[in-house]
């Protein structure tokens, strides 16, 4: 919800609350008339709300009078009336996650991924929370998307460049785990908590794991801790490191491919021909590769 408090042109003193409405299925425009302080302290930013009012039509587009305004508890919310789903569902990504952890031969590497995802509390929010609040996968279920992605990546390219398909696999399943703790849901929208804006995912995703990585070898525990800090691949795209080993390297351009193609797909949405307009993450614009029906055949209309 965006929310502003308007003073009235002609009525010194005087305000009214200007603000707008959304769930999974759209927006909708609305307005406090009075008691404007009482219902904008209940009115809050990105937290569910119960109200009644009156739907009016102003210039064409529906409006609600609120009236009276309740806040709602996120235990009582379905967070898929707020956030749009993704394009898989919770037991198709929980059947594609545990397929990848069981292609893995028997090792510590195994073990490792079996007891942090046995632990229900992360098995349940992994598959629930996205991987960003916008630009990419930022759809419930996004971040166990986005890791099953980088994970099928860094399996194909351990194959073809003889790499450890186990470190590839952890880190890339991993490598995002920090975002259960940088994000919370409020009931309405998924927000950045404060240890995330003071520590990033990627300290964050450390701390997770410490009560797992203790049990294995110190050169695989030291290994995994690396693919997590160098995921983003240089330090002023936030990585406190740079990616020193070759399953590193493998984690961080599978990690870059999905998140841009992922991107790209969404920038692409709606647009049938031509360019799309400049979209500020991907620093360009697309062309769909159709040629827009003005410019159609006017390569060779000199030629007849």
């Amino acid at each position: 919800m965006y929310k502003q408090m308007v003073p009235f042109n002609n009525k010194p003193n005087e305000y009214y609350l200007k603000f707008t409405l959304k769930d999974a299925t759209g927006e909708v425009a609305g307005r406090v008339w009075q008691g404007v302080f009482s219902l904008n302290d209940i009115l809050r930013n990105d937290y569910p709300v119960r109200v009644r009012g009156s739907v009016v039509e102003f210039k064409g587009a529906l409006q609600i009078n609120v009236e009276e305004a309740q806040p709602v508890s996120p235990d009582e919310v379905d967070a898929r009336d707020f956030i749009p789903e993704g394009p898989y569902s919770k037991e198709q990504l929980e059947k594609r996650l545990d397929g990848i952890i069981e292609t893995l031969p028997k090792s510590p590497g195994l073990s490792f991924l079996r007891r942090v995802f046995n632990n229900e509390s992360i098995r349940k929010d992994f598959l629930l929370w996205p991987a960003a609040t916008s630009i990419h996968h930022n759809w419930l279920g996004g971040l166990a998307q986005h890791s099953i992605e980088v994970a099928e990546q860094c399996q194909f390219l351990a194959k073809s460049y003889k790499l450890s398909l186990s470190l590839v696999t952890v880190g890339a399943l991993l490598h995002d785990i920090g975002k259960l703790k940088e994000y919370s849901f409020t009931g309405a929208a998924f927000t950045l908590t404060d240890e995330g804006r003071l520590n990033g995912h990627m300290q964050l995703g450390l701390e997770m794991l410490l009560p797992y990585l203790e049990e294995l070898p110190p050169i695989e525990r030291a290994q995994i801790k690396h693919i997590i800090l160098s995921h983003h691949g240089k330090k002023e795209w936030g990585s406190p490191v740079v990616p020193q080993t070759p399953e590193a390297y493998a984690v961080f351009l599978a990690d870059y491919t999905s998140s841009k193609l992922t991107r790209v797909a969404t920038v692409l949405e709606g647009v049938t021909s031509g360019w799309t307009d400049y979209d500020r993450f991907l620093e360009s614009s697309l062309f769909t590769g159709e040629i827009q029906d003005s410019q159609s055949g006017s390569l060779f209309d000199d030629l007849d």
